[in-house]
């Protein structure tokens, strides 16, 4: 795998969006994780407890495509504020999701859309 900018270089990362603004497994709770210097780190699911390990956004935002699936009615609150770059969307770790070559693909169905 080729490292550029410092990072491994994946070709694709999907990654999924929770209804509190999550993603890979980056918790709103543990935001800081996303900006994270180490490629892996260790985050804690604010409900159950349970412990994930996670990529961080240094290894997302230096892939080369990035796709975010999201499906449901819970969600559209989230993308609605994401994509039109709210302030309270500054509060969700799907919001840092900004690779370097500018573009996330977004993979929704009709209700999570619902609010576009």
């Amino acid at each position: 795998m080729p490292n550029v900018n410092g990072y491994p270089k994946f070709d694709f990362i999907m990654l999924g969006l929770g209804e509190d603004g999550h993603t890979a497994s980056i918790f709103p709770h543990e935001i800081e994780l996303f900006n994270s210097p180490n490629y892996c780190e260790v985050a804690v699911h604010p409900v159950s407890g349970q412990k994930r390990i996670t990529i961080t956004g240094n290894i997302i935002n230096n892939a080369e495509t990035v796709v975010i699936v999201a499906v449901g009615k819970s969600k559209a609150d989230r993308i609605f504020e994401i994509i039109s770059k709210t302030e309270i969307a500054n509060n969700y770790p799907a919001s840092l999701v900004n690779p370097i070559n500018g573009i996330v693909n977004w993979f929704l169905d009709v209700e999570s859309s619902s609010r576009l």
